[in-house]
């Protein structure tokens, strides 16, 4: 029995890439930094076409005032968040953080709701 416990492990070992053993499957997925800027870059734009509708509607006094200061307050959000990841683009060794890319665009749904 124990010699057919050996073979039973080297045909295991031989079959299975030895890093499936060893490690786990990563939680993260590795983007190219183009890819990145040219994701953020269209958040960017998305946000900015929504936030530029909602202005002008503040501006010909179409929306009630509680509502411009709520679009106030999720644009001063969008600017915060847009400062950090520029910071964070501006250093080419820092990982991205995509949970920001996807807050710019959550406020830029906020503000076409």
């Amino acid at each position: 029995m124990p010699l057919f416990r050996w073979l039973a492990l080297i045909l295991v070992l031989l079959l299975t890439p030895a890093c499936a053993l060893l490690t786990r499957p990563s939680e993260t997925v590795t983007v190219e930094r183009q890819q990145f800027l040219n994701a953020y870059a269209r958040a960017t734009v998305l946000y900015a076409k929504a936030a530029e509708r909602m202005a002008a509607l503040c501006r010909a006094d179409t929306l009630d005032r509680q509502e411009c200061a709520r679009m106030a307050a999720i644009h001063e959000q969008a600017k915060a968040l847009d400062a950090e990841v520029r910071a964070k683009i501006a250093v080419p060794e820092s990982e991205v953080d995509w949970a920001r890319v996807m807050r710019l665009l959550e406020l830029a749904l906020e503000l076409a709701i």
